[in-house]
């Protein structure tokens, strides 16, 4: 249509080379009239570069998620590359579809959020060489380069501020139970610091939950319906105690007079839920923004500073401590 060669055409498209005004705007008359774009797979198939990252996710529906994707975008999209997430739902199968779809995109990165690394999956990205950085848990006991925060530390913290105050009867809603999951490593820390404070870790105390705030629910009714309340409770995300506090709240205990809360995340609802949660904070977004910055080193082949990174933490003290034994 504008009677040029197919290459005159590609130069123009891709400004690569030096083309005549008047043929360079006869070209740009015919892509705008024809609303011509062009195909992204073949463009791939010859650059051999989509500028796309992956991001593999259990799930999408809590804020520390939403942010740890904002925080990816951010540098993504600074960097010029374009995002797209896949949702396993913590499911193995899924994980290693969505991956290997990742790898048929011809995907330049992968950003993994998972709280284990399968043996199938590891493989997988040993064998296919792309690019990858794992962000959840602590991950130094594998090779591929990961984010996290360092669970155990801030949950040794945490408990200790409530044994500061006070609290020895200390209970943990804990998450899924697993020697290697996030809800795992938080009890170890709360573990961690009632031995050093030659308190004793009593197992009917420690029970066993998802993430969720109906979980919260579930497992603070056990707890209540299992003896005298605890004087305070640790738990593994502030989704759980939410849901804890609310079942307290409504079956007419008084939070923190009659029980202490802390949580970790320090999600949005944690300054909204009256009494406001205490909580270990951390910037999701930053999780997201170091794994970012450093897949996009490993796509360019620059070398990293480090192998494994763990972003900074510390406590948000709110409404629902109170010292033990003063209302």
């Amino acid at each position: 249509m504008a009677n040029v060669s197919i290459s005159t055409v590609s130069r123009v498209i891709n400004n690569s080379q030096t083309v005549n005004s008047e043929i360079r705007k006869r070209v740009q008359d015919v892509l705008e009239a024809t609303q011509f774009r062009p195909n992204a797979i073949a463009r791939t198939l010859v650059k051999n570069d989509t500028s796309l990252i992956g991001v593999l996710l259990p799930a999408i529906k809590n804020n520390v998620f939403d942010d740890m994707v904002e925080g990816i975008n951010q540098v993504a999209h600074l960097y010029g590359f374009d995002v797209i997430i896949a949702l396993s739902g913590g499911d193995e199968d899924s994980e290693i579809h969505y991956y290997n779809m990742f790898r048929e995109m011809q995907a330049s990165g992968i950003i993994i959020s998972v709280s284990e690394i399968r043996d199938a999956l590891f493989a997988l990205i040993e064998a296919a060489g792309i690019p990858c950085i794992l962000v959840g848990r602590d991950f130094r006991d594998q090779s591929i380069p990961s984010v996290h925060v360092d669970n155990i530390t801030a949950a040794f913290e945490a408990v200790t501020y409530l044994i500061q105050q006070g609290h020895q009867d200390i209970a943990m809603l804990q998450g899924p139970a697993g020697d290697i999951s996030v809800g795992n490593q938080r009890f170890l820390g709360y573990e961690q610091a009632l031995k050093t404070a030659h308190l004793p870790v009593r197992a009917e105390r420690v029970l066993e939950s998802g993430f969720s705030v109906e979980d919260g629910i579930t497992s603070m009714r056990k707890l209540y319906h299992s003896g005298p309340l605890p004087s305070a409770v640790f738990c593994a995300t502030d989704r759980i105690a939410i849901g804890a506090m609310n079942f307290l709240a409504e079956n007419g205990v008084k939070i923190p007079e009659q029980v202490s809360f802390l949580g970790f995340d320090d999600i949005d609802m944690a300054t909204i839920i009256r009494p406001k949660l205490s909580t270990v904070r951390y910037s999701a977004s930053e999780l997201g923004m170091v794994a970012a910055r450093n897949l996009i080193k490993l796509i360019r082949g620059e070398e990293l500073a480090a192998v494994h990174w763990s972003i900074s933490h510390q406590l948000e003290i709110r409404d629902s401590i109170t010292k033990h034994g003063v209302s």
